[in-house]
């Protein structure tokens, strides 16, 4: 009996071991470019206010595509930890036109994670989290230039 007690909690302590890595996995920004920050100009295509992570997806135009646009994927904080920045559901619109300054993916696919955008009216949004893990990483990062258009 006090084999099985041992395996039953080496075994418990392994699974807790497993659970953690993952979560810290989870948390990692390994997969952004921490070293850089790249701008583009898009329109917003939609917002997923989702748990775990907030996503901005976004038309980025693409004249050798034939479509004429790439879609880009932004992650960001959490709808929590947003909302304590001063975001809702309704902070961008389908349709809205952005400048987007982000850490992108380091396998080269389109995105990244949303560091600021600035409107056409040239207010600027902050995002949450980034490489270096704080919550406020994104305010070392320069605000992009409003795109073209009307606010």
């Amino acid at each position: 009996m006090a084999i099985s007690r041992c395996v039953s909690r080496a075994i418990v302590a392994a699974l807790g071991c497993v659970a953690a890595g993952g979560a810290l996995a989870h948390h990692s920004y390994a997969m952004f470019d921490a070293a850089r920050t790249v701008t583009v100009t898009g329109t917003v295509a939609k917002l997923e206010w989702t748990n775990p992570h907030v996503f901005i997806w976004l038309y980025v135009p693409n004249a050798a595509r034939d479509n004429g646009f790439d879609l880009y994927a932004f992650e960001n904080g959490s709808p929590n930890v947003l909302l304590k920045r001063g975001w809702s559901k309704e902070t961008f619109a389908v349709g809205e036109k952005l400048s987007i300054a982000y850490w992108p993916l380091t396998d080269g696919r389109t995105g990244g994670h949303l560091a600021v955008a600035t409107r056409v009216d040239g207010s600027v949004i902050r995002a949450a989290g980034g490489p270096g893990g704080s919550v406020d990483a994104s305010d070392a990062v320069a605000a992009p230039a409003a795109p073209a258009g009307k606010p």
